[in-house]
């Protein structure tokens, strides 16, 4: 017999702990936005949950239910082991994400933008809303670097391309440059949004002379059809600036 998966773990907690989907996406702060929390339930496909999600789960679930729950039932759900020496690994990892550049550097985080790991946000603007992704490494940059490319080196982040819908010039695995403060579709580039389903890269290009304004999101991958839709249809999260290339 096969182990649960990580879906079945939680909706298995969450129900135990007498909780609907509705209310618990509402106490782990997604709002309306409940489909995103139900997601992790119904389709989440990795052995993990994102570490700060089990983190928030802790004051709802335990000691609900019967049998009680426990905090090693959560922390399991984030691939932590029991017992303090898994604590204190934990607070490990958050302090590395968490701790102050070098002077003189920049850290920047990156994000698991896989179509399970997240809702509509890259980055999480508001102090922990749930419905955003979760840093899973942290680079460390020299600012004097940044600063001979571009402008302002506030707002980066870091990406991994998936699929193949952008190569050859973006191929899967390679880490990609953001600029999270850029939301507007000038100029046409390549950027990262999201697309309903996950966060995704894509060239956007502005069609002229239409009213309401209209945009095309092209995959360079010509195998892949070209959109168009209202402008407004469209939820940026930033724009591609630069990318890491191995030789």
């Amino acid at each position: 017999m096969t182990d649960p998966s990580i879906s079945d773990r939680l909706k298995e907690l969450r129900s135990r702990a007498g909780y609907s989907v509705r209310e618990f996406a509402r106490l782990l702060g997604y709002g309306d936005r409940y489909s995103s929390y139900a997601s992790y339930e119904n389709k989440y496909k990795k052995p993990a949950l994102p570490l700060d999600m089990a983190k928030n789960m802790l004051p709802l679930l335990v000691d609900k239910g019967e049998p009680r729950i426990t905090p090693d039932d959560v922390w399991s759900l984030a691939g932590i082991r029991a017992g303090e020496s898994a604590l204190k690994e934990t607070i490990e990892r958050a302090s590395r994400v968490n701790a102050p550049a070098p002077k003189g550097s920049v850290r920047i985080h990156e994000y698991d933008v896989s179509p399970q790991a997240g809702g509509g946000s890259l980055i999480d603007e508001v102090g922990g809303n749930g419905d955003v992704h979760t840093a899973v490494a942290t680079w460390t940059i020299p600012k004097p670097f940044l600063d001979s490319y571009l402008p302002d080196s506030s707002g980066l982040a870091i990406v991994r391309v998936i699929g193949n819908s952008m190569e050859p010039d973006f191929r899967a695995g390679e880490r990609v440059l953001v600029d999270t403060s850029h939301r507007i579709l000038s100029p046409d580039g390549v950027y990262v949004l999201w697309n309903g389903l996950g966060v995704v890269l894509k060239q956007l290009q502005l069609v002229p002379n239409t009213s309401p304004p209209r945009a095309r999101i092209i995959s360079i991958n010509q195998t892949y059809p070209q959109d168009e839709v209202p402008l407004d249809d469209i939820t940026i999260n930033g724009r591609v600036v630069g990318k890491w290339l191995w030789t």
